[in-house]
């Protein structure tokens, strides 16, 4: 059984009477997690929090409602009402679009990138110091909750909670859905060509065009996942985030191992 106290100025998890520090603070939704060179960026429903080491987060002023967060190359990108922001180093975050669509999703790529999911079957993409362009697509999943675009701008993961799992190689022009399972969060692997991990209620799954779906050792529910130079990142249910090598085994930052029920 899990359940959060607040002492002092530190939220804790409590797991079968063991106080585990570090758990993300707060009730809301976890909507995104991003990893680069400062630390840890989470988007909730509630706002934006940041973390150095994964173990104390704080809040990011401005970002006091739904916030959608995704890496974008040595930036992290923010979707928060109808605008876009990007990192600014310590210096926090700036707003450089003001006008977007309602967003559900967002990924960024390493060129700085961002790619949104935007309601009636849209993908907008915003290149760093451009214009947002918007592509939209007929035949597809129709109300995107998690994306993920490869470095290539052209290969798309896209799912959500009612119909799975769907993959476009043309920018999202065109999908085909490859499963039926509810998505929480999807990655296209930047580190091995052609992989690909979801986060779902049982826990972080794998795949490749040759292998079928398999299970990685994080058999708890995940909300978000997120990649970078280090290696693979995931925060579960229970707002803890764990990190791995090679995408498969897990460890928690805070020290619980990732077969732990």
């Amino acid at each position: 059984m899990i359940g959060f106290l607040l002492v002092g100025s530190v939220v804790v998890a409590v797991v079968k009477g063991a106080r585990i520090q570090g758990s993300v603070p707060g009730k809301g939704a976890i909507l995104g997690l991003a990893v680069w060179s400062e630390g840890y960026v989470i988007g909730t429903s509630d706002g934006l929090l940041t973390s150095s080491d994964g173990k104390d987060w704080s809040p990011v002023p401005s970002f006091d409602g739904e916030t959608l967060v995704a890496g974008a190359g040595s930036e992290v990108v923010a979707v928060s009402g109808n605008k876009l922001f990007r990192s600014a180093g310590s210096k926090g975050f700036s707003a450089v679009e003001e006008s977007l669509p309602a967003v559900r999703a967002l990924s960024g790529t390493g060129d700085g990138t961002a790619y949104l999911a935007a309601d009636s079957m849209k993908i907008v993409r915003v290149a760093r110091g451009g214009e947002p362009v918007a592509g939209e697509f007929e035949d597809g999943p129709p109300q995107i909750l998690a994306l993920s675009v490869a470095d290539d701008g052209a290969t798309m993961l896209a799912g959500d909670l009612n119909t799975g799992l769907w993959r476009s190689e043309d920018a999202g022009t065109e999908w085909t859905r490859i499963l039926q399972t509810p998505i929480r969060a999807a990655l296209v692997d930047r580190a091995t060509p052609g992989r690909q991990l979801i986060a779902t209620a049982g826990g972080v799954l794998w795949s490749t065009r040759a292998d079928p779906w398999q299970f990685t050792d994080l058999r708890v529910g995940v909300e978000a996942l997120a990649q970078s130079a280090d290696g693979y990142f995931a925060v579960t249910a229970d707002r803890l985030l764990f990190e791995s090598e090679d995408g498969l085994s897990w460890r928690s930052v805070v020290g619980r191992d990732a077969s732990t029920p």
